[in-house]
């Protein structure tokens, strides 16, 4: 879906990459990725879905838009594609080396990765919020994504109900966005989880 998404646009900035391939390319997410992110997730929320321009976003975010075509291509669709593929690599946490902590129950490790995560992109959160509902690409991809991590959940919790494989859900999301957690409060809250769900 993701690739959909960028690919819709009509733009690969001449390159002829995928959408993964760029995101292979800046996988390590530097500085630079950040800001340009952080920057894009801001714009849309304020001046509207693509509303805002190449220019602006080489303004807000101080990178040259040379830049930002190098690591995300000509397309401001292919920006917002790389904050879906972060909701679901690393707040979901779908990548492979997620699901092996998730497997392990190393669950605070896993939410203190996703809330690293959540820090560096402040905006993530208004973004998945103002989309979720929206009948458009992005919002199917965040409905994709929230579908897919309820499933998962539920392979993890299999004696629990749907409402209770909703709750974790709640749990999970409201404590990787929540602001001014510190480490032993998401340890607490992970050992209350594990006494809940005698795990």
């Amino acid at each position: 879906m993701v690739d959909e998404v960028s690919s819709q646009s009509g733009e690969d900035g001449g390159s002829g990459r995928s959408s993964r391939q760029k995101r292979e390319r800046t996988k390590d997410r530097d500085s630079t990725f950040w800001k340009v992110l952080n920057a894009a997730l801001e714009l849309d929320f304020r001046k509207g879905h693509l509303k805002w321009t190449m220019s602006e976003l080489s303004r807000k975010s101080g990178i040259t838009r040379s830049l930002i075509y190098y690591h995300f291509g000509r397309s401001k669709a292919a920006i917002l594609s790389e904050a879906i593929a972060v909701i679901g690599e690393e707040i979901i946490a779908t990548s492979p080396a997620r699901m092996v902590l998730w497997r392990e129950g190393k669950w605070a490790e896993t939410v203190r990765l996703s809330r690293e995560v959540a820090a560096q992109a402040p905006h993530l959160c208004n973004f998945y919020l103002l989309h979720r509902d929206r009948p458009t690409d992005i919002g199917a991809a965040i409905r994709d994504l929230e579908a897919s991590y309820l499933r998962k959940l539920a392979r993890l919790f299999p004696a629990l109900p749907p409402a209770g494989i909703k709750a974790l859900f709640a749990f999970f999301f409201g404590i990787c966005f929540a602001p001014h957690v510190d480490d032993e409060t998401v340890n607490v809250a992970i050992q209350g989880l594990r006494r809940l769900t005698r795990r």
